[in-house]
């Protein structure tokens, strides 16, 4: 059977998560909801499949050293940094590129860095599922739907189509379309279907599947990604990555390969039937941390008196907070965020804020 190998994609700034995330400390690198680093719990939690040999990690250029310090046990050259972000597209067909020369029977399982997922074990089983799927029908390329508990606006959606058989217990299914982000009303009939998933942007594949898609739906990536695979593992790779990647097409690999590939009827979808949260944004601690009989969250040093609904993240000093409702509080060592708990998302406004009225050196 062909080895497992895994593709971490660790970009990205999460601004969201300010003020403890920054340019040089993005949401990967951080421990939101849980003891370790999210990009630490996600290689953590494939280890016993895909052992650290088997690992890949796609991060931003004035992340690696960081990221090569948290996951000392990768070999150096596995850790790659895109010297500007192209979105996924990019990035996955960069390592699809790579896996190739690695072992050219591999199959690959594109992840983000910045996932919770709690049923270990499970995932396990699933990511088993896809390998075995992929052995029985190689040219395809596999996405992983997450079962919803909830008519959420933020994702992508996957509609299911027929059955395509079971492995490992259990059932796959022809992947029959993307739905973009609906609202509220859509969402809604998309949960009540049953035959929708969020889509989380995982992905199985085989090196040549995926490459032979690339190569139908974005060929102008094609001379490029070859060039840098010719390049890995040589003292010129780093010269090579600075001049191609930035005039790769920057585009997701949703839009530009697998929608495409979904409607030729080469796609397949496995459900993940475990718990799982994207972290997108402060919010996401009421799913994350437990909380007391008035609906506080609190992680750190924190005192909350009769409050209502409050999310509070201390890693530097203490937040006391008394007689307030529905708000987010973050405190660190040199900054603090104090909003709306709805809006959440708005977070990413403040960064830009900071920007406009000098103070970028807190970005």
């Amino acid at each position: 059977m062909s080895r497992l190998y895994a593709v971490i994609m660790a970009g990205g700034s999460g601004t969201r998560f300010w003020p403890a995330s920054r340019q040089d400390r993005p949401k990967q690198l951080l421990a939101i909801g849980g003891e370790l680093p999210l990009l630490r719990s996600t290689a953590d939690r494939i280890a016993p499949l895909i052992p650290p040999a088997r690992q890949l990690v796609i991060t931003a250029a004035r992340m690696v050293d960081a990221v090569r310090a948290l996951l000392p046990e990768l070999p150096a050259a596995q850790v790659i940094g895109e010297p500007e972000g192209r979105d996924t597209a990019a990035c996955v067909g960069l390592a699809g590129r790579l896996l190739a020369k690695l072992d050219a029977d591999a199959i690959g399982i594109a992840m983000p860095a910045d996932h919770v997922i709690a049923d270990a074990a499970l995932y396990l089983d699933c990511l088993r599922a896809a390998q075995a799927a992929l052995e029985a029908s190689p040219g395809s390329i596999l996405v992983f739907g997450i079962e919803p508990d909830r008519a959420a606006t933020g994702y992508g959606w996957l509609r299911r189509g027929e059955s395509a058989g079971r492995h490992g217990g259990l059932e796959l299914f022809q992947l029959a379309g993307f739905v973009e982000k609906p609202g509220r009303e859509k969402a809604k009939e998309l949960l009540a279907s049953g035959r929708h998933y969020w889509n989380a942007g995982l992905f199985a594949f085989r090196p040549a599947a995926l490459a032979a898609a690339y190569d139908r739906h974005l060929p102008e990536m094609t001379p490029a990604l070859d060039a840098l695979a010719a390049a890995w593992r040589t003292p010129r790779f780093e010269a090579a990555l600075a001049e191609r990647y930035p005039r790769l097409t920057k585009i997701s690999i949703d839009y530009g390969v697998m929608e495409k590939v979904g409607g030729e009827g080469g796609a397949l979808l496995l459900p993940l039937p475990v718990r799982w949260d994207d972290v997108g944004a402060w919010d996401a601690l009421a799913r994350l941390l437990p909380a007391d009989a008035e609906g506080n969250g609190a992680q750190g040093g924190a005192a909350v008196l009769d409050c209502r609904g409050l999310i509070v993240s201390a890693t530097g000093g203490v937040v006391a907070a008394k007689g307030v409702e529905d708000l987010i509080v973050v405190h660190t060592p040199d900054a603090t965020l104090v909003c709306r708990r709805d809006d959440a998302e708005g977070v990413k406004r403040i960064v830009e804020a900071l920007k406009q009225r000098g103070l970028g050196r807190y970005e």
